[in-house]
C-alpha cells in the first residue's frame, strides 16, 4: 500500500480532515510527550509510504533522463553541471507533490473523514506528521544527486560541485512536496495535485519568465543562463545560498499553511501566523540577496577572460604545438595531445609556423541575469568588448582566428562518451589540415540578402577542391584515431545516410560536402560552423570526393601511402595537385562520388589557394 492509495492505512497515519470535522478527536488534553512520539511513529509511516510510491520512483527515473539529455553533449563542467541537478530535481518534485497531495486528501476522496475524526490523533497532528514524513522523498533526490556527481567525475569534471546549490535540489524536492499537502489539505481531487505540479514546471521554463532579472526568484530555472559557457565559476551566479534558503523559507510557508487549515485552537493559529510571517520576511530577505549585482570588479574580470584569452591562460609547448587553457582545464591536455600527436607523427615535415589549440569562451552581453544594477554606460563597455572575444566576433565582424590558431569553446569541448571520439577526429583532423598547409579561415563579403548590406563581411569556409592535401589531411586523421567505417560513413551525407545529400556552392558549381557532425552546438570553433553569419567562424570545407579517396588509402598498407607521401612531399601539399594524381601514384583508382541531388548550404565558399 502506496501513499497514494485508497483502503486502510497505517494507524492515524492519514490526511487531515477539515477544520469543522477534528474537535473530537483534538478535544482530549495530550501530554508533548506522547503526541510527539505520535507524530514521528506517523511520520516513519508516511516516509515510508513515500520512499516506496511508484510515482516517486518514476520521478527519480524522469528526472535522471531530463538530466542526462542536459548534460551529455556539454563538457563537464561544474559551476554548470550542478545547477542542472536541479532540472531532474524539478521532474522528482512534481512526482513528490503529487504523491504528497494524494495521500494528504487521501481522507476526504475515499470518504473516510468521520472514521479519522474518531481516531484519538487529532487532524493537526496526522498533518504534522505527513510533513515530516516528506524525509521519505529525500533518498531518490540524493540518489539523483549522487547517481550526477559519479556520472560527472567520471567524464572528467572541471572544478568541484557547489554544496549549496545541491542542497538547493534537495530543497526544492522538500518544498513541493510540502505544497502538495498544503493543497490536499484542502482540495483532496487528484487533479488539484497534478495542476501544482505544472505549475512546478512551468517556474522551470526560461522563454515565458516575465522577469528575467529575477531568474533565480524562481523554483528553479532551467536554462535562462551562461553557465555552460563560462571558462570558470562566477561568485554569485547562481547564488546558490541564498537561493536555498529561499527553498526552505518556501518549504516552511508551505507546511504553515497545511497546519493553519487543520487546527482550531486561536493560540495555534496565532502562532502559526506568525511563523508564516517569518517565513515571507525570510523569502523576501533570501529574494533580496538573489538580486544583488554581481560585484563590478568580478564581471570585469570575466569580460577580460573572454575578450583576451591569452591574459588568463596557461600555455603548454609540446612537440612544437601549443595548448592554452584556463586555469582549472589543465587536466584536458592529455586528452588534447594524444591525436595530435599521433598525425604529427605520421608528418614528413611541419609547417615553420607552429600550430596553437587554444581555448575560447563566448559571453552574450546585454544579460540582465549578468548585468542587472550596473550602469547602462558601463554594460555598455562590456557589451562592446565582449563583441571582440575570440568566440563572438569570428562570425559577426568578418574577423578570423590566426591561420595556424584552433579555437576550443569552453563547454562544447571535449565531450564524453560516443562524442568523445568525434571530439578526437577533429581535433586529428585539425592538425592535419594545418600539417598539410590547408587554410583554416578564408575571408570575404557576404551575398547580398533581402534588406542587407553587400558589404557587411563574414567568414566563408574555403573549400581544398580536387585537392590531394584534402585527402591526405583526412587520412592522417582515420591513421591517428582509428574511428569505424560506420561512424565515418554516417557523417558523410552524400551517401544519404544522415539526411538529404548536402553539397557547397564553389564559384558557380555544388560540390558534394562531407559533414563531419562535431560535438557540442559548433564543434570546435574557428574552424567550422554551419551559420556562416552567426557562427564562431568557419574552416576548411571538406568534399566528398576527398572523403572517399582518404577513406581508400586506409585499405593500403600504411607503409606504402607513407612512401609515396614523403618522396614527394612538397608537391602533395601544393594546391594544383589533384586526387587524381594522388590516387594514380598510390595505384589506386580514383573513387566516384555518388550522383544525388544536393541542396547548397547558406554561404558562398572560396577556393582554398594558399
Amino acid at each position: 500500500m502506496t501513499a497514494t492509495e485508497g483502503g486502510r492505512a497505517v494507524y492515524g497515519a492519514d490526511a487531515a480532515d477539515p477544520v469543522g470535522h477534528h474537535a473530537a478527536a483534538g478535544s482530549t488534553a495530550r501530554s508533548p510527550a506522547p503526541r510527539l512520539r505520535t507524530v514521528l511513529g506517523l511520520a516513519r509511516a508516511e516516509a515510508s509510504l513515500l520512499a516506496r510510491s511508484l510515482l516517486v520512483l518514476a520521478g527519480l527515473l524522469a528526472g535522471g533522463a531530463a538530466l542526462w539529455l542536459a548534460i551529455r553533449s556539454a563538457e563537464p563542467l561544474w559551476w554548470n553541471v550542478g545547477w542542472r541537478i536541479g532540472l531532474g530535481q524539478v521532474f522528482l518534485g512534481m512526482t513528490v507533490l503529487v504523491a504528497a497531495q494524494l495521500a494528504a486528501g487521501r481522507a476526504r476522496r475515499n470518504g473516510m473523514t468521520d472514521l479519522y475524526a474518531s481516531f484519538p490523533t487529532s487532524a493537526s497532528t496526522r498533518t504534522l506528521a505527513h510533513l515530516a514524513g516528506l524525509l521519505g522523498a529525500a533518498p531518490a533526490s540524493l540518489v539523483l544527486i549522487g547517481a550526477t556527481v559519479v556520472v560527472v567525475q567520471l567524464r572528467g569534471a572541471i572544478g568541484t560541485p557547489s554544496i549549496a546549490v545541491l542542497a538547493g535540489g534537495l530543497l526544492l524536492v522538500i518544498a513541493a512536496g510540502a505544497a502538495g499537502i498544503a493543497i490536499g489539505t484542502r482540495f483532496s481531487h487528484p487533479l488539484a495535485g497534478m495542476l501544482g505540479a505544472l505549475v512546478l514546471f512551468a517556474s522551470s521554463g526560461n522563454s515565458h519568465l516575465p522577469w528575467a532579472a529575477g531568474l533565480w526568484l524562481y523554483p528553479w530555472a532551467s536554462f535562462g543562463d551562461q553557465l555552460g559557457s563560462l571558462p570558470g565559476p562566477l561568485a554569485g551566479y547562481p547564488p546558490g545560498g541564498a537561493h536555498a534558503l529561499e527553498l526552505a523559507a518556501l518549504a516552511a510557508l508551505a507546511g504553515v499553511v497545511a497546519l493553519a487549515i487543520t487546527v482550531s485552537r486561536s493560540r495555534a493559529r496565532a502562532s502559526l501566523g506568525a511563523a508564516g510571517i517569518v517565513a515571507l520576511a525570510v523569502i523576501c530577505l533570501a529574494g533580496a540577496l538573489e538580486l544583488r549585482p554581481i560585484p563590478t570588479q568580478d564581471l570585469d574580470h570575466l569580460v577580460s577572460e573572454v575578450t583576451n584569452p591569452a591574459s588568463a591562460q596557461h600555455c603548454t609547448t609540446g612537440s612544437q604545438v601549443r595548448y592554452c587553457l584556463y586555469p582549472g582545464f589543465g587536466s584536458l591536455l592529455a586528452s588534447l595531445q594524444a591525436p595530435v600527436n599521433a598525425v604529427l607523427a605520421h608528418v614528413p615535415a611541419r609547417p615553420a609556423q607552429p600550430l596553437t589549440f587554444r581555448q575560447v569562451a563566448g559571453l552574450s552581453l546585454p544579460d540582465s541575469t549578468l548585468t542587472h544594477g550596473h550602469p547602462d554606460r558601463q554594460v555598455s563597455q562590456w557589451d562592446a568588448q565582449a563583441n571582440r572575444a575570440p568566440a563572438n566576433h569570428a562570425g559577426n565582424s568578418g574577423s578570423s582566428p590566426p591561420a595556424s590558431e584552433v579555437y576550443l569553446p569552453v563547454g562544447s569541448w571535449p565531450a564524453a562518451g560516443g562524442q568523445l571520439a568525434d571530439a578526437r577526429f577533429d581535433l586529428a583532423l585539425a592538425a592535419a589540415e594545418w600539417a598539410v598547409r590547408i587554410p583554416s579561415q578564408a575571408i570575404g563579403s557576404f551575398p547580398p540578402q533581402a534588406g542587407g548590406s553587400a558589404s557587411r563581411q563574414a567568414p566563408l569556409a574555403c573549400v581544398p577542391l580536387d585537392q590531394a592535401r584534402e585527402a591526405i589531411a583526412i587520412w592522417l586523421a582515420i591513421l591517428a584515431t582509428h574511428p569505424s567505417a560506420g561512424e565515418l560513413n554516417d557523417h558523410l551525407n552524400v551517401h544519404g545516410v544522415v539526411g538529404e545529400p548536402v553539397a557547397v556552392k564553389v564559384g558557380s558549381s555544388l560540390v558534394p560536402a562531407w559533414i563531419w557532425a562535431y560535438p557540442g552546438s559548433n564543434g570546435l570553433g574557428g574552424r567550422y560552423a554551419p551559420d556562416a553569419v552567426s557562427g564562431p567562424g568557419r574552416g576548411p570545407q571538406t568534399t566528398a570526393a576527398g572523403y572517399l579517396l582518404a577513406s581508400a588509402m586506409t585499405n593500403l598498407p600504411e607503409h606504402k601511402v607513407a612512401r609515396v607521401l614523403t618522396g614527394s612531399w612538397a608537391r602533395w601539399l601544393n594546391w594544383h595537385t589533384t586526387d587524381a594524381q594522388l590516387a594514380a601514384a598510390l595505384g589506386i583508382p580514383m573513387p566516384t562520388v555518388p550522383a544525388g541531388s544536393q541542396q547548397p548550404g547558406m554561404a558562398v565558399d572560396l577556393l582554398c589557394t594558399s
